[in-house]
């Protein structure tokens, strides 16, 4: 009886695997391999690598797609209920005082300015059409694969 060749799955497994090598993930090798070390697992096997790298790069891709979802939901609904704009409620939402700071309580004449890319600030105008990601927005979205971003008792 002839044996049988590499089904098909065989050989999608083998090309990916072979392109695995060229491919490149946004997550560095050295980061890979310090944190697959913390964890116990030692392979010489840079496709193995790439490949957990990868997995990795989608999983944090995913929380990221879902967190901004989650985000735009937040800003509609807030929008949606009469809110003069949305500066005033991304400043609230995330958790922390614009121009508070914690200082001297001198009503804000040091107010930080928004750096460009940066998104905070708190300044007039500006983020209107822009998503803020809050940890309210990321805590729903890790929530979703079952990761708990609430704090333990003792820190409240």
């Amino acid at each position: 009886a002839p044996v049988p060749g590499p089904s098909r799955k065989d050989r999608n497994l083998r090309e990916f695997l072979d392109m695995m090598d060229e491919y490149a993930p946004i997550i560095p090798d050295a980061v890979t391999d310090y944190y697959l070390s913390l964890s116990g697992l030692q392979t010489s096997d840079a496709r193995l690598k790439r490949l957990l790298s990868l997995a990795t790069q989608k999983f944090i891709a995913d929380i990221a797609a879902d967190a901004y979802q989650y985000s735009r939901i937040r800003q509609n609904t807030s929008n949606a209920g009469g809110a003069p704009g949305v500066g005033a409620a991304v400043g609230t939402a995330a958790g922390t005082a614009v121009g508070g700071g914690g200082g001297g309580g001198g009503g804000g004449a040091l107010r930080p300015s928004a750096r460009p890319g940066f998104g905070g600030g708190g300044g007039s105008g500006g983020t209107t059409g822009r998503t803020v990601l809050t940890m309210e927005d990321l805590g729903s979205a890790v929530a979703e694969y079952g990761v708990n971003t609430r704090r333990p008792e003792f820190y409240r």
